[in-house]
């Protein structure tokens, strides 16, 4: 029997009970009831009769961690060993940013177009140490990343999809440009781990950072990062405490247990987290997984439909690449600018976001639950603002 892979809007809460158009997962994808539903039951179990059972209070909260993992690894096609959970995108760039022992001199590399999550952490390198950031005008090439090497080059801090406009960067010859040079890669998935088929090892990268709370249609609060396997144990974590050993039994108040850290990605998970968030995020990832590239290419055709439709319209300018790569469609309107663009859309009930300067565009992520019709209607409300 064929998987069914578009999901119907009465098994969201935020979209079950209105006619709002939401395009807007991008930024933050509504959760399903099944997910909701998963982090109610670990909620009520780890904020009730847990506390009664002891130690095993703790083992509920274990359990719950190592299903997140699991069903974060299967996103990304890696081994739980090397997924660390974390709150976000941007709080994995920040622990894959800071793990180097940086030099004043240094170099990173970046993009012009990269999120503020990945930018801010690299501009904080230049305050406390002295590094300097290079940042390079999109498209993004490996043959403009090489062009910015130089031999103090430590860091190739990019994104996998371009937030501002969709676009797929080529992750494995800049990882093996990089690798070649002497430098890490650390890759934002924010825009494509649930909007495209993701190989993280395919790629080559040192470090990939994502989120549950955008494509995966998980909760806000719980991310994954990943560390290649025997780098982890060359990186400073910056987030350390009693989750950071592979055996807490061996703590000393004197120090003396360095040599117990996790060997992998999970020396960056320092100590308690939300066992609901946990289960939430489990259950959304797994549905991900689940659909595979099926549910991927839908999310792609709904793009190019909506692509084309705009782009038929005379004062409408497509920034996304066509055919369509991904789910995110950017566009600007002649005469408008994108942040007024945004509010009149959200006026007749189209939920969009806008992209600030320098790249100013209007911004639609098309997802599994958005119908044709839908974005037919949003393609006529684009030719009324």
């Amino acid at each position: 029997m064929k998987l069914t892979v578009n999901l119907p809007r009465k098994t969201f809460p935020a979209l079950a009970t209105n006619d709002f158009v939401y395009l807007n997962s991008g930024g933050s994808g509504p959760p399903s009831d099944e997910t909701i539903s998963a982090m109610r039951e670990a909620d009520d179990l780890c904020s009730g009769p847990a506390y009664l059972e002891g130690t095993d209070f703790y083992a509920h909260q274990r359990d719950q961690y190592a299903r997140a993992r699991e069903a974060a690894a299967k996103l990304v096609n890696v081994n739980p060993g090397d997924i660390a959970l974390t709150q976000s995108t941007t709080h994995g760039m920040n622990l894959g940013t800071f793990a180097l022992d940086w030099r004043a001199g240094d170099e990173v590399i970046s993009s012009r177009s990269e999120h503020p999550g990945c930018l801010v952490p690299l501009h904080g390198l230049q305050e406390r140490y002295g590094v300097k950031p290079k940042l390079i005008e999109p498209p993004i090439t490996a043959a403009k990343i090489e062009e910015a090497m130089t031999p103090r080059t430590r860091l190739v801090s990019i994104s996998h999809v371009d937030w501002t406009n969709g676009e797929i960067l080529p992750l494995a010859e800049i990882s093996t440009l990089a690798r070649d040079r002497g430098a890490l890669t650390l890759v934002d998935g924010a825009q494509s781990v649930g909007n495209i088929p993701v190989d993280v090892p395919a790629t080559g990268v040192d470090m990939f950072a994502f989120t549950g709370h955008k494509w995966v249609l998980g909760p806000e609060g719980m991310g994954g990062f990943y560390v290649r396997p025997r780098l982890a144990s060359e990186l400073s974590s910056t987030s350390l405490g009693f989750a950071s050993l592979s055996d807490p039994a061996v703590f000393d108040v004197d120090g003396g247990y360095w040599k117990h850290l996790h060997e992998g990605a999970r020396r960056f998970e320092a100590s308690t987290m939300s066992p609901a968030l946990a289960a939430g995020f489990a259950v959304a990832a797994g549905a991900v997984h689940e659909r595979g590239l099926e549910g991927f290419a839908e999310i792609r055709r709904h793009a190019g439909l909506l692509a084309g439709l705009l782009e038929e319209l005379p004062r409408v300018t497509i920034r996304s690449p066509r055919p369509a790569q991904s789910g995110l469609v950017s566009f600007e309107i002649s005469g408008v600018t994108a942040k007024e663009a945004a509010e009149k859309l959200l006026e007749q009930k189209f939920v969009v976001r806008f992209i600030p300067e320098p790249y100013p565009y209007v911004r639609a992520s098309t997802h599994l639950f958005n119908t044709d019709e839908e974005l037919e209607a949003l393609a006529k409300a684009v030719s009324r603002t």
